[in-house]
């Protein structure tokens, strides 16, 4: 039971710590000032037509390329001091072992990913306010949205595929959202701790920024093989709305399936690379001997 309680207590402590600092206040800060440009239109729209959003707009916000170029973005910031490596971190190894010390890094980068989107959604209803209301369904304006062409005329970037919404429940979609973003949080971050270890943090960060642009550039990508294309860009399995959405008869996304177990995989391989890097790497400190 002591063993369980070291692995629970000390990566949420550090994931406090984490949420508490500079660094987070600084992203979250950058965070609300993207959903603020992000809703602009459909909080116009909500007060011309009288009729408040439900929350449930999340899913389709990250669906928006420019969002996700910036929301995972503040991905790189949040992990850019990975290996995780400072003046006490020596002293946290000798006590625990450098395999805990690394599992216990780990556990931080997935509790902060899970952390982290949960304030992302949390702002993305904030910032609708006062035009928002918590309904069980879909709400008018989302309706509105799916079933005309209102978001074309009114030039707004916020979209769900009517499909997506006789496909789903506003719970379902928003859960599975939430667990997409986080495996995809987690797997930036792993990915991250563990070139670092490896390459060095210039790498690392070079690396994750081509992940994070990906995407972008998967939008013009419009031959044949952009079916296969999308199954080597993890960020863009994220955009939600294009999940079993169809393009001239070509699928936008793999299944829920690949992508889901695709994530779980490179999660584990990103984890157990740092480990077997972190029992023998050289680490440094500055000023230590």
């Amino acid at each position: 039971m002591g063993r369980v309680w070291f692995y629970m207590y000390y990566p949420l402590m550090e994931v406090k710590k984490k949420m508490l600092s500079t660094k987070y206040l600084a992203a979250v800060i950058v965070l609300t000032f993207i959903n603020v440009l992000q809703v602009v239109t459909l909080r116009r729209f909500s007060s011309m037509v009288g009729y408040s959003a439900t929350p449930w707009i999340f899913p389709s916000m990250i669906s928006a390329g420019f969002y996700s170029l910036l929301y995972f973005a503040l991905y790189i910031y949040f992990y850019s001091d990975a290996p995780f490596v400072q003046t006490h971190t020596m002293y946290q190894m000798i006590r625990c072992g450098r395999i805990k010390w690394g599992i216990l890094q780990i556990e931080n980068i997935i509790f902060s990913s899970f952390v982290f989107n949960g304030v992302g959604f949390l702002i993305s209803a904030a910032v609708m306010f006062p035009y928002i209301s918590l309904e069980s369904g879909w709400g008018k304006v989302i309706y509105t949205l799916a079933r005309t062409d209102a978001g074309r005329n009114y030039n707004i970037s916020i979209f769900i595929p009517y499909d997506i919404l006789r496909k789903y429940t506003p719970l379902q979609f928003l859960c599975l959202t939430l667990l997409i973003l986080w495996l995809a949080g987690s797997f930036m971050g792993l990915m991250m701790f563990a070139v670092s270890l490896w390459l060095g943090q210039t790498v690392a960060l070079v690396f994750s920024s081509v992940l994070v642009v990906l995407p972008i550039i998967m939008d013009d990508f419009v031959s044949a093989w952009r079916p296969y294309m999308m199954h080597l860009s993890p960020l863009s399995w994220t955009r939600m709305t294009e999940i079993g959405q169809y393009r001239y008869g070509i699928p936008l996304q793999p299944t829920i399936t690949y992508i889901l177990g695709t994530y779980i995989i490179l999660c584990i391989l990103c984890s157990a690379t740092a480990l077997v890097k972190l029992k023998n790497v050289d680490l440094k400190w500055s000023n230590e001997e």
